[in-house]
């Protein structure tokens, strides 16, 4: 049996990881294998922040409860936040997580969030539903095609709603929306 040196092991995981991020592997934005559509990380900051809100306004609507801080006409003052297209942090996403009212059934709320965003085309990740002995919510997670990451929280007591938009390269996404 030949051993490996711990260098070695280094150099070869280094290596395997840059590759892949070099191939593509690793990232939150996809074209969905689509030549027609814009590759990884290409849509403009406006697109991008556009599909994050609709998809917040959205989960809000089908959520069953009212969400006091949330407006989807306040666009001011939206910071992003660093994410990875070809390289660890160059890119931006907006993200958000929104505090909302009770729902007295959550695992109903869940089922019907589940069948609208199947019906939206996205891909339903976990549901966890089994949250601990003092918690009566349950959360739901989902993605959409190009990657954006939706999370649902509903609860006895009070709700969440948390959207991870799609990474982009452009440079406006730097700035705080007005």
């Amino acid at each position: 049996m030949t051993k490996t040196k711990p260098g070695n092991k280094l150099w070869f995981v280094s290596m395997t990881l840059g590759c892949l991020m070099m191939n593509g592997c690793g990232m939150n934005s996809t074209n969905s294998g689509r030549p027609d559509e814009p590759g990884p990380g290409e849509r403009t900051a406006e697109e991008v922040f556009t599909e994050f809100m609709d998809a917040m306004e959205d989960t809000v609507q089908q959520s069953g409860t009212t969400w006091p801080g949330w407006d989807r006409s306040d666009t001011v003052d939206h910071v992003s936040e660093p994410c990875g297209v070809h390289a660890r942090a160059d890119g931006r996403l907006y993200q958000r997580q929104i505090e909302g009212g009770p729902i007295d059934d959550p695992q109903a709320a869940v089922e019907r969030m589940k069948a609208h965003w199947k019906f939206q085309g996205y891909t339903i990740g976990n549901i966890f539903d089994n949250m601990g002995a003092n918690t009566t919510g349950i959360e739901i997670i989902a993605s959409t095609p190009r990657g954006m990451v939706l999370i649902f929280t509903p609860s006895k007591h009070v709700s969440f709603v948390k959207v991870m938009g799609e990474c982009t390269l452009d440079p406006a996404a730097r700035k705080k929306t007005t």
